[in-house]
């Protein structure tokens, strides 16, 4: 119940500073530029825009809400919170991934129709969207301010983007494979393009960076809450 609490009260947050609005002013936007896209080029491209907005677009706006929560105090008020380090993790994470595999299975819906593998697509994007955001909360955690977490952000945000999108024009190599970014990847087109097979061996790929992830964000966001909280860490 408690966690629910947070989930709930992380969607409000969002909701109140306009998350949710653009999330869904971009995927209007990507569904007319997929609506005026070639059928031939239209799953590649669905599988670019989704990999690079609704999944990944969490990395950017994760670290707007943590900053927003500090510069309101709510940090400081950390040491009185019932609330455990991976309840607080995880409830940004999913709060945001919820949206983020709406908004793509808006887009796909809108433009490509019911040929595609819902439940497959819905698992990739939601965990793949907890994975960039985890990134994305252990980033803004160094970040002083939202400038200087934009400033921050992009090196790590365009190497993550940068082995999946070569991958999609071709430039594959196994390096490039063990990147979540590229796994992720795999699983949104094989969702897409249903004559394709689902790979089991990408999602575990993914689900392996889910859980160091979640042990990383646990341990730097500890510390972090506990820094601003004002208790000794």
């Amino acid at each position: 119940m408690r966690f629910i609490n947070s989930l709930m009260n992380d969607i409000r947050f969002q909701i109140k500073y306009g998350f949710y609005f653009l999330y869904a002013l971009f995927s209007v936007v990507y569904i007319i530029v997929l609506r005026i896209t070639p059928p031939q080029y239209k799953n590649i491209a669905a599988s670019l825009i989704i990999l690079t907005d609704p999944a990944m677009l969490g990395i950017f706006f994760i670290g707007g809400i943590w900053l927003l929560e500090k510069g309101e105090g709510l940090h400081s008020f950390w040491s009185i919170s019932p609330l455990r380090p991976v309840e607080y993790i995880v409830s940004k994470s999913i709060s945001l991934a919820i949206v983020s595999t709406l908004s793509a299975d808006l887009i796909v819906l809108a433009t490509i129709g019911n040929a595609v593998h819902f439940i497959s697509l819905s698992f990739s994007v939601f965990t793949g969207a907890v994975v960039f955001n985890l990134i994305g909360l252990i980033i803004a955690s160094y970040a002083r301010t939202v400038n200087h977490y934009m400033i921050i952000v992009v090196l790590p945000a365009g190497l993550l983007s940068l082995p999946p999108v070569m991958t999609a024009f071709g430039l594959a190599h196994p390096l490039l494979e063990i990147f979540p970014g590229t796994a992720l990847w795999h699983m949104i087109i094989r969702s897409i393009d249903v004559s394709g097979n689902i790979s089991g061996r990408k999602g575990f790929i993914l689900i392996l960076w889910l859980g160091m992830l979640l042990f990383m964000t646990g341990r730097r966001i500890d510390t972090a809450l506990r820094s601003e909280g004002g208790t000794d860490v």
